[in-house]
């Protein structure tokens, strides 16, 4: 009786041992596959939610009134171009930093304000969106034109702009090896106080005379900015509207004096080449006008 209890046990003893080797090698087998044929399985995945070529898609800035978009179409091919080569290869679907890639290659574009949206959708679509820079000027340095937007920072060229910003003190920021660095507010204060010049300006109905600002006197001469009109003539501004200098009258006096002038004879210059509307009783450079009339000529 109690050999057959010894057999018994050892038949039970030795099952415990067999079970404990096959949880073992069933771990093991686990561990190996999960170790070897996880990059085979991605690429298996891979393939499923895109079985043939990359699907980027950008959301583009929107016109005024909602139809279509203000950029060009070689700008647009130019940002897909650069969102397909920070993708990679169409398998790289489920590499976790394909998407890091591309928001990175848009936020360095210098067309979105901040970081871009990079989504992942259904059927291998890859969605770019964000907040579009709005081209507000070209600013012209040293006789190179550079685009910037209404926040201040430089822009990659592509779009046409109504408006000049003539001369600052400093030219574009760049960085430390010398490219351009679109991250960066352009140096120096005068070519703020003209974008915000500018910004008060462009809902005017006579904004259409408004050719650009000249900056090349801010820091130097007490005119501060100079309105440039569409006829070559000049408007002294004073200092920036959100800080009028000393002694000049508010932003909105200013503003009020070429209301009057554009009432009166229907231009901002009041037909006159240089004139100033930075103090309380508004000046019109004669001898400039005389030297104009010299210059013309008999008619």
């Amino acid at each position: 009786m109690a050999r057959s209890t010894s057999t018994s046990s050892t038949t039970h003893l030795a099952k415990t041992y067999l079970s404990a080797a096959t949880i073992v090698v069933l771990l093991g087998a686990i561990g190996a596959g999960l170790t070897f044929g996880l990059r085979p399985l991605e690429d298996r995945a891979a393939k499923t939610l895109d079985p043939g070529s990359l699907k980027v898609r950008i959301v583009w800035p929107t016109a005024r009134g909602g139809s279509g978009t203000w950029l060009p179409v070689p700008t647009q091919e130019v940002l897909m171009m650069l969102a397909n080569e920070a993708a990679g290869p169409s398998l790289d679907h489920l590499s976790a930093d394909q998407l890091a890639r591309i928001c990175t290659a848009m936020e360095e574009s210098g067309w979105f304000t901040g970081t871009p949206r990079v989504t992942r959708e259904a059927g291998g679509v890859i969605t770019i969106d964000g907040a579009w820079r709005i081209p507000a000027a070209n600013v012209v340095h040293r006789n190179k034109k550079f685009l910037i937007s209404w926040d201040g920072k430089p822009m990659p060229p592509g779009v046409e702009t109504v408006w000049t910003i003539y001369e600052p003190a400093h030219g574009p920021p760049r960085s430390s090896s010398g490219e351009r660095d679109y991250a960066q507010p352009w140096s120096g204060e005068d070519v703020a106080a003209s974008l915000e010049l500018l910004s008060r300006i462009v809902a005017e109905p006579w904004s259409g005379q408004v050719k650009g600002i000249d900056a090349s006197k801010y820091t130097e001469s007490g005119d501060g900015l100079v309105i440039v009109t569409d006829k070559d003539t000049r408007i002294v501004w004073g200092g920036r509207p959100a800080k009028p200098r000393l002694g000049e009258i508010p932003t909105a006096h200013k503003i009020a004096h070429l209301r009057q002038l554009v009432k009166d004879t229907r231009r901002i210059d009041a037909n006159h080449p240089l004139i100033y509307v930075n103090q309380e009783r508004m000046q019109f450079d004669i001898s400039a006008s005389a030297r104009q009339t010299a210059l013309a000529g008999p008619e």
